[in-house]
């Protein structure tokens, strides 16, 4: 078999040549949509005057809430998120689209719009909303053991306050659609999104047309992190609108500095905890309420608080535990998934907990993580039993990679004899639980075709949005079909060849659709396989058993005959024969169900595990700092391609080093975010690389790991950059050991720390 190539993708990208939504020429007719967007963040829309833009040369249309033809609602979960809405909830809330035949008609057009407003008072702090009782749902809970009673015969307990920030998503791609009218009402929308079923569902209800008239095509994203699952889905209704009422083609492009003012962002939490521990460092309970802030709609807000609560105690088993979680309405934009999905808010609260009970404690708080670490067979909080748990071997393998007593030493002397700068050290580590925990989620289809000439098409509901999912799921299909990769196109995903599919989002995109490719290539192997037996004895007279025949780089061979016959051969014979060489594949995640009134089940398939450990470096005098060297232990199952693992690994890392450290988001008093270009919002660049960096991928035979036993990579490495947070808090400790150390940890926040 060839060598498998490192990035399907890769030469496109390079040269080039990828094809993203709106690279296309314009189509003839084609309209160019623009928005008046909200300026409050909270008020009645109690007028709307469209007359001078309607009347602008070259404006075709002006869309309101009059003029959908079906549902004015774009809510999906929760049914509580208008197109157009009458009480606006957020600044940057759509309220008209301009249709002109070019942009820049349409964008002074809707200056020409006349809006008349009662301002209401808006609600941006989550403990405000919380108070208010301001929520989605009612709390959800999560508890084992006796919290009350182990609290009060605790030896000490400690209890705090946390909070972590939001984070703009920052894809190259910014949000963007185009629809195309076709006959019989049928509308083509070419959508970045990565849910081709919730914006085909979507729209069909906004327009009142069947689901099959709505196809929704996505040829691949430019970058996603999360912000195209839910949050793609109003520009492509928008679209498809615009086309449903004019019956010419739409085009929605948001600009940088459109897409950074009104799209949600990750969450901002704020977590209220309680622990009781022992001087041993025992940890014996753990209370916690964890508040989200969610924006103005529900959006996935629910299930990131969900996950959130389900990771709130990470790597560390606690007999005594009682989550809370709220998740709060408030009068910004609808925050919305993100990498992690809720996992590193929770995450970062017990961390951060470790890491103040091994300062109080004169301990290692890898000594602590160690003594309160999940051993086999032990319980979550909400009942999963954990099966092959492998941290105490990622931990060996951690400090050995480090030389991590030695790297102690060093440090120590190094801080003693500098006076202006500072090293600081820390280890996080990650439990990370895979599946959708809306169970329903975990199901995905694939259509495998073999051609004549043995060349393969293969279609998942998987979304291509440079995670490379097509890569991987192109290896399950040449290792189940025996043939080189080369022969084998991964088509874009189209709602018209596979339906109802899941998001691709949850790290399951290889998972559930390189499952469903593999059950498909079975089913065509089932018949390839007497074919080939047959085709055997009738060229050579070989008599041998189908199961017998061995597929592998593009041959058929047995173990009788020195003879084999070529992929290209067999498909052949088997197209003379009538034999089907197509299927359809359908995989749904075994086992996962989660009870959310008694808070008990198993949501996860399987868990991930890993850790990191980082060195900084801290200049005193600015609050900057330098990213010495990170090591990362990552276990994996068995990689379907281990460069492609660690190409996630590093980009999860730098993506978490920029919230934790340098990703600041600011918005004013009236709601309205300020940091909307990289000018105001800093991100990760190539300067902010660590100095070194070593990752090793530990492969472990798990039982319960996925397609061919790999493993998900896209989120839980996320994790693994808190620990550059907590080595800037442990640097500043060395001046000021009481020092608190607000995230996310920006020169600025350094300062006021070490003051």
């Amino acid at each position: 078999m060839s060598k498998l190539p490192y990035h399907l993708s890769g030469k496109l990208h390079l040269t080039g040549s990828s094809r993203f939504i709106a690279d296309e020429a314009p189509l003839p007719g084609m309209l160019y949509a623009k928005f008046l967007f909200s300026p409050h963040a909270h008020a009645l829309l109690k007028d709307l005057d469209t007359s001078a833009a309607e009347a602008y040369p070259g404006v075709f249309k002006v869309i309101t809430a009059k003029d959908i033809p079906g549902q004015n609602m774009i809510g999906h979960v929760i049914k509580d998120e208008p197109l157009f809405p009458s009480e606006i909830m957020y600044a940057g809330q759509p309220l008209a689209m301009v249709l002109a035949e070019d942009i820049s008609i349409a964008e002074h057009a809707v200056s020409l719009i006349k809006a008349e407003y009662e301002e209401l008072p808006p609600v941006f702090e989550v403990r405000t909303a919380d108070q208010n009782q301001a929520w989605y749902v009612p709390e959800r809970k999560i508890e084992s053991g006796d919290v009350a009673k182990a609290l009060a015969s605790a030896e000490f307990t400690l209890s705090g306050t946390t909070s972590s920030a939001g984070q703009e998503h920052f894809y190259m791609e910014t949000q963007r659609a185009r629809a195309i009218p076709l006959e019989d009402k049928q509308i083509m929308v070419l959508s970045a999104t990565q849910s081709t079923m919730e914006c085909q569902e979507v729209i069909s209800h906004v327009l009142g047309l069947p689901a099959h008239n709505i196809i929704i095509e996505v040829p691949r994203l430019g970058g996603a992190f999360g912000g195209k699952e839910r949050a793609a889905t109003i520009w492509a209704v928008m679209a498809a609108l615009g086309t449903y009422l004019t019956k010419r083609p739409v085009e929605v492009l948001l600009s940088r500095d459109e897409d950074m003012k009104v799209t949600g962002k990750r969450h901002p939490f704020r977590s209220d905890w309680t622990v009781g521990y022992s001087s041993t460092g025992e940890i014996s309970a753990y209370e916690l309420t964890l508040l989200a802030n969610g924006g103005a709609y529900a959006d996935l807000s629910v299930a990131i608080l969900e996950r959130a609560m389900f990771h709130a105690e990470n790597c560390l088993h606690i007999p005594n535990i009682r989550i809370k979680g709220r998740a709060c309405i408030t009068n910004l934009p609808p925050n919305t998934a993100y990498r992690g999905f809720g996992a590193p808010q929770g995450i970062f609260v017990i961390e951060s907990i470790i890491e103040k009970l091994a300062s109080k404690l004169g301990r290692d708080p890898l000594e602590l993580r160690r003594l309160n670490m999940y051993q086999d067979r032990d319980l979550t909080p909400y009942g999963q039993r954990i099966e092959h748990c492998p941290l105490a071997a990622v931990y060996d393998k951690l400090e050995a990679n480090s030389d991590y007593q030695k790297l102690k030493i060093e440090l120590d002397k190094y801080n003693q004899m500098s006076t202006l700068y500072k090293q600081g050290l820390a280890i996080t580590p990650v439990k990370f639980g895979i599946s959708f925990t809306t169970a329903l989620l975990n199901q995905g289809s694939a259509l495998v075709w073999i051609y004549i000439d043995g060349s393969v098409s293969v279609t998942t509901g998987g979304i291509e949005m440079g995670q490379e999912l097509s890569t991987k799921v192109a290896i399950v299909v040449s290792r189940t079909l025996g043939i080189p990769i080369e022969q084998i196109h991964v088509e874009s995903s189209n709602s018209q060849r596979v339906g109802n599919a899941s998001p691709t989002a949850a790290s399951t995109g290889s998972d559930i659709n390189g499952n469903a490719a593999r059950i498909a290539c079975e089913e065509i192997m089932s018949k390839l396989r007497p074919a080939a037996a047959e085709l055997m004895q009738s060229k050579w007279g070989v008599q041998t058993s189908a199961d017998s025949m061995v597929f592998e780089g593009g041959k058929i061979s047995c173990p009788r005959s020195s003879d084999s016959l070529s992929f290209t051969e067999l498909i052949r014979y088997a197209y003379n024969s009538r034999i089907p060489l197509a299927a359809y594949g359908y995989y749904s995640t075994p086992g996962v169900h989660f009870d959310r009134e008694k808070g008990i089940g198993k949501p996860f398939h399987y868990y991930v595990y890993g850790a990191a450990l980082s060195r900084v470096e801290l200049d005193l005098l600015s609050g900057e700092h330098r990213l010495l060297s990170v090591h990362i232990v990552h276990e994996n199952g068995s990689s379907l391609s281990a460069e492609i693992d660690r190409g996630q690994i590093i980009g999860a890392f730098i993506q978490s080093l920029g919230w934790c450290s340098m990703e600041e988001l600011k918005h004013d008093a009236h709601g309205r975010y300020l940091t909307v270009s990289p000018s105001t919002y800093k991100i990760p660049g190539i300067r902010d690389l660590p100095e070194q960096l070593q990752i090793e991928i530990l492969e472990s035979g798990a039982e319960e790991a996925s397609v061919y036993g790999s493993k998900a990579t896209g989120e839980p490495p996320f994790i693994y950059g808190m620990s550059v947070f907590f080595a800037l808090q442990n640097a500043i400790r060395n001046v000021n050991p009481e020092a608190e150390l607000s995230f996310p940890a920006t020169p600025e926040a350094i300062l006021k720390a070490l003051k």
